[in-house]
């Protein structure tokens, strides 16, 4: 095991224009799943009124 593996380094998840547009709409979707959870949370919490939560799923 002479090699080392350097932690600074970057690391590219993509070698194509596709493959870079296919993690950007994934991390777009990540983003509205995690905003969603957070307006659920909200919901149960009472934190929001049901009319903003219908008017808040809606416009997602």
């Amino acid at each position: 095991m002479a090699s080392t593996i350097s932690l600074d380094e970057e690391v590219r998840l993509y070698t194509t224009n596709p493959e870079r547009e296919k993690y950007g709409l994934l991390a777009t979707l990540f983003g509205i799943i995690v905003a969603l959870d957070y307006l659920e949370r909200a919901y149960v919490r009472d934190s929001v009124t049901a009319a903003e939560y219908v008017t808040s799923r809606c416009s997602a």
